[in-house]
């Protein structure tokens, strides 16, 4: 691979997860040479509704400004900018002196679907040969409009439970694999409630799972597409017979559907 772009992939390996701007400059280059920093795109995020744009081709226009630095008379700084996470740039090109006070500027247009979520990772270099020592890095996340619900792929609980007696605790763990089509990072919530023997629900508001790694949530794996939620049972609990409704949620409102496995607590005996 190119020796400029392993540079990059790896630095933007590191700092993908992050949707926010951010414009690095490493404090180990020569300040004599050519660099870049305080770097703006705009927009600076991008999100299709579906009443007003519906599902159709369309253009995104990005405005890119940056200053740059002991930049030589002819030269200026250059873009490339990745889509996802490929491993080489969709695109690139050079900015153009648009203001006093060392500012660079250059407008991109990408072609896309209103219906596309997608990550733009534009990174801005002093030079296109791989010599580079320092850039400025902005990450700009699309917001495509949802077309289809979130779907749970499997579900799993224990379907019976021994009430502890004295002071011992059971930990019961419930999990949901869940995936979008649209899009993993459409997936706004997974729940979950439990259904009592008369038809009625135990909480008013369901029960929220985690796919975050966390030692609260139980969930082993972050990012995984498994959510987690614990629950204690203790000698508190009395028997009874429930089932377990689980469901996700996307970003736009969608709901996928509802999935049912048996819960039931037992006396101990």
């Amino acid at each position: 691979m190119h020796l400029l772009y392993f540079f990059l992939v790896v630095f933007i390996a590191s700092l993908f997860t992050y949707s926010c701007d951010s414009s690095l400059s490493p404090t180990d280059f020569d300040e004599a040479k050519p660099f870049v920093q305080n770097l703006t795109v705009s927009p600076s995020s991008i999100s299709f509704n579906p009443v007003n744009d519906g599902q159709k081709d369309t253009t995104i226009t990005f405005n890119i400004s940056v200053q740059g630095l002991n930049f030589r008379d002819g030269n200026t700084p250059n873009y490339s900018v990745f889509v996802d996470d490929e491993d080489l740039p969709s695109f690139q090109g050079s900015l153009a002196i648009s203001q006093p006070g060392n500012m660079f500027s250059g407008e991109l247009q990408i072609s896309t679907n209103t219906i596309k979520f997608a990550t733009y990772t534009v990174v801005v270099t002093p030079a296109l040969d791989g010599s580079n020592a320092n850039y400025a890095q902005s990450i700009i996340n699309q917001m495509g409009v949802p077309i289809n619900a979130p779907e749970i792929l499997e579900v799993g609980n224990p379907q019976e439970i021994e009430i502890p007696s004295g002071s011992a605790t059971v930990t019961a763990l419930f999990t949901a694999k869940v995936r979008d089509i649209d899009g993993q990072g459409n997936i706004d919530r997974v729940l979950l409630n439990f259904r009592n023997q008369d038809g009625s629900l135990l909480n008013s508001d369901p029960f929220e799972l985690f796919d975050d790694g966390s030692a609260s949530s139980g969930d082993q794996t972050p990012s995984d597409s498994v959510f987690t939620r614990t629950f204690s049972i203790n000698s508190s609990n009395t028997p009874n017979n429930r089932t377990v409704i689980y469901w996700a949620i996307d970003k736009s409102g969608l709901s996928s559907d509802t999935l049912e496995t048996p819960f039931n607590l037992v006396n101990n005996e």
